[in-house]
């Protein structure tokens, strides 16, 4: 009997030993699984520290650079250029210098007058200087306006007080007002225009065209709108989709100025024509975007989404399907030939290099869409309209509006253009700059430290 007691005592015991040793494992689990979740916090938090650290010493970088000043100082510079160049063709007595500063500011090579007696033009290698003169003046207008009128509308009619809200809303409606301006002129003159919905007549007679006044000042200006999109794309801080945007520019600067001494320019009228009212819409988007107007923005954005689809997908490739299957036909007596003189010819080259550009245009352009369409899956579900293009920070009104809530822009030029124009931080911004990349070292030894410390503790958990 006492041996009975004794074997059912002693496996009581044993059940109870299996059972604490049990709760000792499961203990010891949960408690695995709360380090390891905590060190997963850890190390995304100190991932997240590290990151900013980097994008802090890129930003140093930046604003350290070439680029950076000539940002900071768009506005007098472009300003001076213009003054020096006006004056020295009004006051100047030397007739060289006069001569020479009239090819900046005078369409070149008069061949004659049309019909109604308006004076027409050829290109000329001087159709350079006139570029020139409107990449510097394109420079100033963007630069006043945002600094003068767009920056302050934002602050004072649409309540933006973020420092870089103010700066893009500023950006998108300089670029709404050039596209706007460029689309109904370039409509004025299409509806002007023997081309005028008639393809065929893009290619007909080719390469014996001349321009008028309107439509030579028109392509010009549109060529150095163009290529100084480049020159903004490099001063600026660069952005997410730098390199899409750089082969956007390329390509389409490339575009306008064969197809210009080519005599393509009709077919270059009607692609910039899809191009610049599509960009209305974009930009209306945004700016109601930046300006809170959330509803009003998602509207927008449909119709910018309509529009994109129908006009850069639809109309655009039935151009480059015209021009494709019709163009070679319709330009026979411009072929290059053998002892002929002609002041251009085309070759099989010259055709497949231009289809080649336009159909890279069309890749980007696709590419584009794909991210347009997250966007529109996004306001389908009710999260709204965001701006692919621009930084993660750039729309955090809020955090913003804690540093800047003046609700008008300072007196310092380089206070508009934050970052980039004149002193881009305060003090305390620079030493939480400095701070974030001195710790960085910090950061790595406490991961390695933290993850040392969970191996140990597993081990001597399992043992």
């Amino acid at each position: 009997m006492a041996t009975s007691t004794k074997i059912k005592t002693r496996r009581s015991s044993s059940r109870s030993g299996e059972t604490c040793d049990s709760f000792k494992i499961n203990t010891t689990s949960y408690n695995l699984q709360e380090d390891s979740d905590g060190l997963q916090s850890a190390v995304q938090q100190n991932s997240s520290t590290a990151t900013n650290a980097v994008e802090a010493a890129q930003d140093q970088a930046y604003h350290g650079s070439l680029w950076a000043k000539v940002e900071r100082n768009q506005i007098p510079l472009s300003r001076n250029l213009m003054i020096l160049l006006y004056t020295l063709n009004m006051l100047s007595s030397n007739a060289n210098i006069i001569n020479f500063t009239s090819k900046f500011l005078h369409l070149q090579n008069q061949v004659g007058y049309n019909s109604q007696g308006k004076p027409i033009y050829d290109i000329h290698i001087d159709d350079i200087y006139f570029v020139i003169n409107w990449v510097i003046t394109v420079t100033f207008l963007r630069s006043f306006l945002m600094k003068y009128c767009f920056g302050p509308f934002a602050a004072k009619f649409c309540s933006i007080h973020s420092r870089k809200a103010k700066i893009r809303f500023a950006e998108q409606s300089w670029s709404f007002v050039y596209y706007s301006i460029s689309f109904m002129y370039g409509v004025y003159l299409y509806l002007d225009a023997p081309y005028y919905n008639n393809l065929d007549q893009i290619y007909i007679n080719w390469p014996n065209f001349v321009m008028d006044a309107r439509f030579k000042s028109y392509y010009l200006i549109s060529m150095a709108f163009w290529l100084q999109q480049i020159f903004v794309l490099h001063v600026e801080k660069p952005r997410k989709d730098h390199y899409q945007m750089f082969s956007h520019h390329i390509i389409t600067c490339c575009l306008i100025i064969g197809s210009y001494y080519y005599y393509y320019f009709r077919i270059g009228h009607l692609i910039l024509m899809i191009m610049d009212s599509v960009d209305i819409f974009l930009a209306a988007a945004k700016m109601l975007k930046y300006a809170g107007r959330l509803v009003a923005c998602d509207a927008m954005f449909v119709l910018f989404l309509v529009s994109w689809i129908a006009l850069r997908h639809g109309v655009y490739n039935y151009i480059f399907y015209h021009a494709w299957h019709k163009s070679v036909h319709l330009m026979q007596d411009g072929e290059c030939m053998v002892g002929s003189v002609q002041k251009r010819c085309w070759t099989p080259t010259v055709i497949n290099t231009f289809m080649g550009l336009l159909g890279g245009l069309q890749i980007i352009t696709c590419i584009w869409m794909y991210l347009i369409s997250k966007v529109a899956y996004k306001v389908v579900i009710g999260v709204g309209a965001e701006d692919v293009r621009s930084d993660e920070d750039d729309t955090d009104f809020e955090k913003e509006g804690e540093e800047d809530k003046t609700g008008v822009f300072e007196e310092n030029e380089g206070e508009l253009y934050g970052d980039a124009y004149g002193d881009y931080e305060d003090e305390e911004d620079e030493k939480e700059i400095e701070s974030d990349i001195n710790d960085t070292t910090d950061i790595v030894i406490d991961v390695e430290s933290e993850v040392s410390v969970y191996e140990m503790e597993e081990k001597e958990d399992v043992s």
